[in-house]
């Protein structure tokens, strides 16, 4: 899948874009002056909120398949390699919207630890907290980036993908 960003990121937009696409193994693409039109069917971008990052959506056949509204928490600069990531916790969309993100779900009765050395140094946490969820993005255990949303529910469609 590509990712891309708005017309005119800012610098903290464009670091997210790179580090969401070597995370999820993604092709970071800079868009320029590129229409959304000239990119394939499944791809996904990153929107700015008054000058930071703060909406992804993942379109799927030219239709919003995925949006999440967030604000960035931390950023850190982390060598990652090509494993696919696992999700852990609750999620708060529909599993089946996993394949957007070439990720997995492990079985929230597999310990952390044991679920990620079997599977993946990969993983994304979700949790709640104050009515916000979380998702921590991390690497053998280092985080590489931590974004927060409002919503309760993220809508997901799921089509042909």
């Amino acid at each position: 899948m590509i990712l891309t960003t708005s017309r005119k990121p800012g610098k903290r937009t464009r670091r997210l874009a790179k580090i969401l696409a070597r995370f999820f193994n993604w092709y970071y693409v800079q868009r320029g002056k590129t229409s959304i039109k000239e990119f394939d069917a499944n791809f996904a971008i990153i929107q700015e909120v008054k000058g930071n990052p703060g909406i992804l959506k993942i379109y799927n056949s030219g239709e919003v398949a995925f949006s999440l509204k967030f604000t960035l928490g931390e950023t850190n600069k982390v060598k990652v390699g090509r494993e696919t990531p696992v999700f852990f916790g609750k999620l708060p969309f529909n599993v089946y919207c996993l394949s957007y993100f070439n990720s997995l779900s492990a079985n929230e009765k597999f310990s952390r630890k044991v679920a990620i050395s079997i599977s993946s140094p990969k993983s994304v946490f979700v949790r709640r907290r104050d009515e916000k969820l979380i998702f921590e993005l991390k690497y053998n255990n280092k985080l590489v980036a931590r974004l927060i949303s409002r919503e309760r529910w993220i809508q997901c469609k799921i089509g042909s993908r």
